[in-house]
């Protein structure tokens, strides 16, 4: 089983959008990145802004930690974001800011470190995702464009953000090897309000290749908590899926 979970997260399987291996694991550092305290329950019926708290999520340092029991194992997952320096995307040479995703899995004992992903990005808007670096580098380009996130959503609301071509490079010529959706949502657990993002992943063929969602804390106003509930879907149907509150 802990073979399992390090082929889930190993390739194409890490952290939201990562959409392939670029150049295998790397040691995890989430840079002194503190969790965001938990907030007060929100109440039921309440109304997000989404936008807000995409906005919140792309901009600023995050760090959410979940911990749980598989078959008898014990895990823990840690997403965490860092905004980065504005950059070019390398598949079109467009300036945009940067964010790295990092996720991390911890599973009986063993710790599995993976291959950041960097987010490309101009006024919220997703132009591109940069899985691994250099030669080993992995490219994820639009295929429909970037949807706006409302300023206000009710719980139960969602919708799709972008659809990328996964690419086996970062080059104009690169291969296509499948496709990536970003979905958004906002959920209700317990009196916990969730502002949620599913990693919806297809190869070559159409066929599922695993979903991961992260479902973070927010406040009516698009502020994220520390509360945090995340799941990794294999392609198998096999699943691993936490929540700290």
């Amino acid at each position: 089983m802990i073979r399992t979970f390090k082929r889930a997260l190993g390739c194409g399987a890490t952290a939201l959008l990562l959409t392939a291996c670029g150049g295998g694991s790397v040691s995890f550092n989430s840079g002194g990145i503190q969790s965001p305290p938990l907030l007060p329950p929100a109440g039921t019926g309440v109304t997000v802004n989404t936008a807000a708290a995409w906005h919140q999520y792309l901009s600023t340092p995050q760090r959410w930690e979940v911990a749980g029991q598989q078959n008898g194992n014990a895990f823990n997952l840690a997403l965490v974001l860092t905004p980065g320096a504005t950059s070019i995307f390398p598949y079109n040479g467009q300036l945009a800011q940067t964010t790295t995703q990092s996720l991390r899995l911890t599973f009986a004992g063993v710790a599995t470190a993976n291959t950041d992903g960097t987010l490309f990005y101009t006024n919220d808007s997703l132009i591109g995702v940069v899985g691994g670096s250099g030669s080993n580098a992995t490219c994820a380009v639009i295929r429909t464009p970037f949807t706006p996130l409302p300023n206000s959503s009710t719980v139960g609301a969602g919708g799709t953000i972008i659809s990328f071509d996964s690419l086996g490079g970062c080059a104009p010529n690169a291969a296509r090897v499948g496709s990536v959706t970003l979905n958004w949502s906002v959920e209700q657990d317990l009196a916990v309000t969730l502002f949620c993002l599913t990693t919806v992943r297809q190869d070559l063929a159409g066929l599922p290749a695993g979903t991961e969602t992260a479902c973070v804390q927010t406040t009516a106003q698009g502020d994220l908590g520390g509360g945090a509930r995340l799941t990794l879907r294999r392609a198998d149907g096999t699943v691993i899926s936490g929540k700290n509150y």
